[in-house]
């Protein structure tokens, strides 16, 4: 039976991130300073340390959505042994999220594992754009693992953080692109994370919530449609068209209703981004299956204390080590 704890806000957990690996082969602008690339953890967890976590946190927090992310999950060796240990859970929803690069290579293994639904990150079209905001990759080969993955039905959903000097001319371009593919777009306001969370950057990057709408408002009528309670996006319908959504972490703060855990591939839990809090549960993965258990509920108990009453306050920790 699950520990199903709740704190002051009724909020529980449901959605576990599992960052496979640190690494990623971009170095986005918005992610890490100076076009340094995140390497793999000193130390990363085994493929059977992560399925006997995972399998605990399920035990201890009626968890029914895994999200692999990374890093970038798709460049784990990890990846194909880990998708194998989860069938054995019977995870309710299994997504992945992923910068595209090697989606036309791995995309067999995802269908096999039955992936529900993968998440791509796509910030712009315009290939010069993106090598100046990836830092890495070919948008072509993206593209063409796009269009791969939705000719074989799977589900997808694009990933866009808009830019203020980047990328801002792209919000309606990406939108119609989605859009004539069936694919449900989110844009992401920029969060104050890593060396975005000191310093005039932010400031100088961040496009919100209305600037977006008042640029799409000029192409296309819409209106407000539904989420589930514990959604990060504010959803819209376009008639006839699909739909888009926004995470407006900063215009419209989501933290009341979180419902995410997230593991790092080192073997930390963290309870909120917003948190310099982490809880190293390695050892617990040592125990017989009672104590580990728990070990377990003890530590997820003491993460959801970590998360913020309201609102995204900013933190120093790069996004991308402990899947977004």
């Amino acid at each position: 039976m699950s520990f199903m704890y709740q704190d002051p806000y009724q909020r529980q957990y449901r959605k576990l991130r599992v960052s496979l690996t640190a690494a990623c082969n971009y170095a986005c602008q918005y992610c890490v300073p100076n076009g340094k690339k995140l390497l793999k953890a000193k130390h990363e967890m085994s493929v059977e340390q992560f399925i006997k976590a995972v399998g605990l946190i399920v035990a201890s927090a009626g968890i029914d959505q895994i999200r692999i992310t990374g890093g970038e999950p798709l460049i784990s060796n990890k990846l194909e042994g880990f998708l194998i240990g989860l069938k054995q859970l019977n995870i309710p929803e299994l997504c992945l999220t992923t910068n595209g690069q090697f989606l036309e290579q791995k995309l067999p293994a995802l269908l096999d594992a039955k992936v529900n639904r993968i998440n791509v990150s796509l910030d712009t079209l315009d290939p010069v754009r993106f090598k100046e905001i990836c830092r890495g990759g070919d948008l072509p080969t993206v593209l063409r693992g796009i269009d791969k993955a939705v000719e074989a039905g799977m589900k997808l959903k694009i990933n866009m953080v808009p830019l203020k000097q980047h990328n801002a001319d792209q919000v309606v371009p990406m939108l119609d692109y989605c859009l004539e593919r069936g694919i449900e777009l989110r844009y992401i306001e920029l969060m104050k994370m890593g060396h975005l969370a000191t310093g005039d950057e932010f400031k100088q990057e961040f496009w919100s919530m209305k600037s977006l709408l008042d640029q799409i408002s000029e192409h296309y009528d819409y209106a407000p449609t539904s989420a589930p309670k514990d959604s990060t996006a504010v959803r819209f319908n376009i008639p006839g068209k699909g739909d888009f959504g926004i995470i407006a972490n900063e215009s419209k703060p989501f933290c009341r209703t979180c419902s995410r855990l997230r593991l790092s591939s080192a073997g930390f839990i963290y309870g909120c981004l917003s948190n310099t809090r982490r809880h190293y549960i390695v050892d617990t993965l040592k125990l017989e299956y009672e104590q580990a258990l728990a070990a377990m509920q003890e530590v997820l108990n003491t993460a959801m204390k970590d998360k913020q009453d309201l609102a995204f306050t900013g933190e120093t920790t790069v996004m991308k080590m402990i899947g977004g």
